[in-house]
């Protein structure tokens, strides 16, 4: 059953008991938004449920941060008034697959589902970092975010402070890179710009704990780039990476050896095509997070931009 991680008068993260997976409900004045949610279907329903039993007048809207089954397996559990995705992840080519992955899951484990599991189909498409959308006070910026999968993407609820950031930042989890390393460290690497036209200081990833202060999501970011920059050293030089480091800091060896695995597997492919190379001279600084003063006056909520 889910447990509900987090809770105040705006925001509750309810956590399946599978992978620490987070579904996000946000309550504003002026709608319900519910982000990402998963996983068993009696954990699909509590967070119906409680939906339904506080929205009121409220429209509900459903934001998918990215198209992996597990993140979309709740979809057709709700009536939502909007659905937001990127358009990636509407003109994602390997639809059916990523339902076959979730009907897949289901058939293993016996699971019965009281909806049924369809690809989500939106009328509100993020297509560039840095788009709006506005119902009465409440504001949401959206963001690209490739790397973790070509489709991913990050919102930010403006007056809350708030970034729901998808599979990034986990810390129950290094990166897992399905797609590509060279854009993964670019989304990391916008994070802090995100930041300074939006003001969050709490992040909510798909899986583990929340960050609930600036330093904390920062922590997460200088892990997510050590990680990535330590293992491109390792491929191009053939030192071997320091496995015993890695799952020290991460304690699910069992199955996240696989990923490790596979993280080599395609940045080895990416090394080999030129897509990125390594400086011997290149020293990682930990502390060079290119961060501004937390002292800052909050701007003004930003129009469209680009990063």
């Amino acid at each position: 059953m889910n447990k509900i991680i987090y809770r105040d008068p705006n925001v509750t993260i309810f956590q399946s008991a599978l992978f620490q997976t987070n579904s996000t409900v946000i309550l504003t004045e002026d709608v319900v938004m519910v982000v990402d949610p998963a996983w068993l279907p009696d954990e699909v329903l509590e967070i119906r449920n409680y939906v339904y039993a506080m929205r009121g007048n409220r429209p509900v809207y459903l934001i998918f941060t990215h198209s992996d089954y597990d993140h979309i397996i709740g979809y057709r559990a709700f009536e939502a008034d909007k659905v937001f995705i990127s358009q990636a992840m509407a003109d994602n080519p390997l639809k059916a697959s990523i339902l076959e992955q979730a009907l897949d899951f289901d058939e293993k484990y016996y699971v019965d589902r009281p909806y049924p599991i369809e690809y989500p189909e939106a009328d509100f498409f993020v297509f560039r970092d840095g788009v709006q959308f506005r119902k009465g006070q409440t504001k949401l910026t959206f963001y690209l975010a490739p790397g973790h999968t070509a489709d991913s993407m990050m919102m930010v609820v403006w007056q809350l402070g708030l970034c729901l950031a998808g599979d990034y930042l986990s810390n129950v989890e290094f990166p897992f890179i399905y797609h590509s390393s060279v854009d993964y460290v670019e989304t990391l690497e916008k994070l802090p710009r995100i930041h300074d036209r939006n003001w969050f200081t709490r992040l909510v990833p798909g899986h583990g704990d929340p960050a609930l202060s600036i330093n904390d999501w920062l922590l997460r970011r200088t892990e997510s780039l050590t990680y990535i920059f330590a293992l491109r050293e390792s491929i191009a030089t053939g030192v071997a990476f320091d496995e015993s480091t890695l799952w020290t800091r991460y304690k699910y060896p069992r199955l996240q050896k696989k990923y490790h695995a596979d993280n080599i597997a395609l940045m080895t492919r990416e090394f080999e095509q030129g897509l990125w190379t390594w400086d011997p001279e290149f020293v990682f600084d930990k502390h060079a997070i290119g961060f501004v003063d937390q002292n800052v006056v909050k701007p003004t909520a930003p129009e469209e931009d680009e990063l």
